[in-house]
């Protein structure tokens, strides 16, 4: 993977957060997949603070995925997304009440699903899923939802990933059967075409 030229440049960053499924899918793949900036709008992805807090809490993760424990990519999720004081408690105030909506609308939204469309409605930031739920309620809060598949275009279009790079990521993702959809291969074969 190739950093790209607006790396170096004083542009400010696009900031997309990816939501854990995401991060799974990608950050073996295309490592280190965080805080590396691409394109002439200088996109980086990050995921929220509470990523390994959700991790360490569940065995079934940490069997499918023990890659993430490594050093490599511990390393990786380091750099967080830098924000004021203030803009921590109105992600908390935020949570409250998009989670008190996802249990009454009964979308089924983990409580990290929602914590990351809190940080992108007070943020302002994108929130790449493929989790039904999750883009539902995030639009329902006019948060900009972003499915995987154009997470990986929009990549590709900027030269950060290559044909390849997502070939090997489909099958690397057929082989572990967790294809976030029927269709997700098809689509990638569209990519760059």
């Amino acid at each position: 993977m190739s950093r790209s030229k607006a790396s170096l440049s004083k542009t400010p960053q696009a900031k997309i957060l990816v939501d854990s499924n995401v991060y799974f899918r990608l950050a073996l793949n295309f490592h280190p997949l965080l805080s590396v900036s691409f394109g002439d709008k200088n996109y980086t992805l990050y995921v929220i603070d509470d990523f390994q807090d959700e991790f360490d809490n569940n065995p079934r993760l940490q069997r499918k995925f023990n890659w993430v424990d490594e050093g490599e990519f511990v390393e990786n999720r380091r750099r967080k997304i830098k924000m004021e004081k203030e803009a921590r408690k109105e992600i908390d105030l935020a949570f409250g009440f998009i989670w008190e909506h996802n249990i009454a609308t009964e979308l089924g939204a983990s409580p990290a699903d929602v914590k990351a469309i809190a940080y992108g409605y007070v943020l302002g930031i994108p929130v790449v899923t493929d989790d039904n739920d999750m883009l539902t309620l995030g639009t329902e809060f006019g948060v900009k939802m972003i499915r995987l598949i154009d997470l990986l275009r929009l990549m590709h279009d900027c030269g950060h990933v290559n044909k390849s790079q997502i070939t090997s990521l489909v099958q690397h993702l057929e082989y572990d059967n967790d294809l976030p959809y029927p269709k997700f291969a098809e689509e990638c074969n569209d990519i760059g075409m």
